[in-house]
């Protein structure tokens, strides 16, 4: 057998890459058709979206939805072998991104109604109510709150001031229809994807590894295309805000990475990890007397920057309050790993005759869960350094989506944006995450695990942590050095 030939059998995804973007059109093509039908669509019902192909019935829907998903995701694994051999360019990436984000960003949402939950923000603010203070119920009965997933109708915003204020000025700038909102919050999100867009290559070209894979995870899989252009997720403005945070660091800025950082946690919080991890590295070879200054900047300078953006946005500090963190933690949802172990744990005491409460055991997992990821972070901070920055801010983030209380699946963008970057790139659990993860709520936006789905779930989550443990695959991955300088 020649090289050839045995090269085409090893590398059977091994053709154009033009292929397997127009195989990815095709699934996003066919995900937009049936977006109308069984997507998140606006409510009542009679609120139609402006695209609104008729596809039959609900089950016919659903296998034409969950076939083209399909083939988005063979598309993308595609495009993904492409990449691993660097043949994935910036400017291929965004025709791609083109193609594949057109229609999802024409289409009705697909596995979330969270941007609802920002329109409904943007117009308390609107109306003149404070919505740290009161919640969407108090816009009264429309398609607004029709629309909102119904355990956030009566919640207070759990986001910071910075995106409070953005959710203000797009409603202001945007007419009253449902539909409109939706697109002009798309339309911000793409602010996040173009910072993505910018600074994932340049750090994994710092880093010495393909700046299109990084792509390729961050904007381009399932689970970012879903997240950041059809749902709109603040998460996205969010993890690229960071990211170029961090590409300012690592190039010698690392009061104004800080400054970024802290910009970024008025969206969502978990951007100050990187505070503590770009702070850390820079520790590592500086004489004893400038460390004292490193930490005193990375103590005042990210309250200074929270406080000016909180007061200048005028909403107060009710965002920061212990019942506003605890927002995002109040739905206990299977599709969360600690709530799989804990439910699983439960059931197995009471199996043996131990009748305690169910309640009791889970808030216990989460509490043990919690103490581990601290515990486990606290290691990364001590193995941080200049050359491993970026790589250690993506596990802490990772990490600490994995133990939350509560996890959605565009959460674990946080961290692998981050960890494609880096060598860490070449992982194939992050391939499998960015791939399927978005696939744990459907189509509505309604969890696809519940009732005894913790049989399944819990023991999956266990397995894959006695896995992880018993191979000496994890001294790999926080030991790991991505630049040697």
């Amino acid at each position: 057998m020649t090289t050839t030939a045995a090269r085409a059998r090893v590398d059977p995804l091994a053709l154009p890459l033009a292929l397997w973007v127009g195989l990815g059109t095709i699934g996003a093509l066919g995900i937009a058709l049936t977006s109308s039908k069984i997507g998140s669509v606006p409510r009542p019902p009679g609120y139609r979206w402006w695209l609104d192909v008729p596809t039959g019935s609900y089950d016919v829907a659903h296998l034409f939805f969950y076939s083209s998903v399909a083939i988005l995701l063979l598309g993308w694994i595609g495009v993904g072998f492409q990449a691993r051999h660097g043949r994935l360019s910036v400017a291929g990436a965004g025709r791609t991104l083109a193609l594949w984000g057109g229609p999802l960003f024409a289409a009705a949402p697909v596995f979330s109604r969270d941007v609802y939950s920002y329109i409904a923000q943007g117009e308390l603010v609107r109306h003149g109510f404070n919505p740290y203070l009161v919640a969407p119920r108090a816009l009264g009965p429309g398609p607004v709150l029709s629309s909102i997933a119904v355990v956030w109708r009566d919640s207070t915003s759990p986001y910071g001031p910075l995106f409070v204020a953005l959710t203000h000025v797009t409603n202001l700038l945007t007419p009253s229809s449902l539909i409109v909102q939706v697109l002009a919050y798309r339309t911000l999100g793409l602010i996040g994807v173009v910072l993505l867009m910018c600074t994932l290559p340049a750090l994994a070209r710092h880093f010495d590894v393909d700046g299109g894979v990084p792509l390729w995870f961050g904007v381009l899989s399932p689970l970012a295309l879903f997240s950041a252009i059809s749902s709109a997720h603040n998460d996205t403005l969010m993890i690229g805000l960071s990211s170029l945070a961090l590409l300012v660091g690592i190039r010698g800025s690392r009061r104004w990475a800080i400054v970024l950082l802290s910009v970024a946690a008025t969206i969502k919080l978990p951007a100050l990890a990187g505070v503590v991890f770009v702070s850390a590295g820079a520790l590592r070879d500086v004489p004893p007397s400038r460390r004292w200054r490193i930490i005193g900047e990375a103590i005042a300078l990210p309250p200074l920057v929270i406080a000016a953006v909180t007061e200048l946005v005028g909403y107060g500090w009710g965002w920061l309050s212990p019942s506003a963190l605890r927002i995002p933690t109040e739905l206990r949802v299977l599709t969360t790993p600690v709530v799989s172990v804990g439910k699983l744990g439960a059931t197995t005491l009471h199996a043996i005759g131990l009748h305690v409460s169910t309640s009791a055991i889970v808030t216990a997992t989460q509490y043990v869960s919690e103490l581990a990821a601290v515990a486990l972070a606290l290691v990364l901070v001590a193995r941080t350094r200049k050359t491993n920055t970026v790589r250690m801010t993506g596990l802490a983030l990772l990490i600490v989506v994995v133990a939350s209380p509560t996890v959605w699946p565009w959460y674990y963008l946080w961290g692998l944006s981050l960890l494609a970057a880096t060598s860490a790139q070449r992982s194939l659990f992050m391939a499998w995450v960015a791939g399927l993860a978005m696939l744990l709520v459907g189509p509505g936006g309604t969890p696809m695990i519940g009732g005894n789905g913790f049989y399944a779930s819990g023991p999956l989550v266990l397995a894959g942590l006695i896995w992880f443990w018993s191979r000496d695959h994890w001294r790999t991955i926080f030991d790991g050095v991505d630049r040697v300088e």
